[in-house]
């Protein structure tokens, strides 16, 4: 048993360094992202990111788009209750925020 539990945090460091040379060498802006940015800027929108990733991927990610400087808030659904695909960690996100769901709009990067 215990090689075996051995076996599995070597494949989950693992997994954790290829993520993070991967996001290093090969994460990239889509196209129009900065152009988005300076127009949410210009309008002086609030903005938080919500994520279910733990906060060092996250920030990894964010970073390594150019958007370091540009949300107020990073929620994490770890932070919460209940995490994504619960509301959970968007109503956090409205209170940080303090902003209405009734003026709000969101981006999401995956199908779910």
């Amino acid at each position: 048993m215990e090689l075996y539990m051995i076996q599995i945090h070597f494949t989950i460091l693992h997994s954790v360094k290829c993520f993070w040379r991967l996001a290093k060498e090969q994460l990239k802006p889509l196209n129009g992202l900065y152009k988005l940015r300076k127009w949410i800027e210009d309008r002086g929108l609030k903005r938080a990111a919500v994520t279910n990733a733990p906060r060092a991927n996250a920030e990894l990610c964010i970073n390594q788009v150019g958007l370091a400087d540009f949300f107020d808030a990073v929620i994490l659904g770890s932070d919460c209750k209940h995490a994504k695909s619960y509301p959970d960690p968007y109503l956090k996100a409205l209170e940080v925020l303090n902003v209405s769901k009734d003026h709000t709009f969101v981006f999401e990067d995956s199908v779910s």
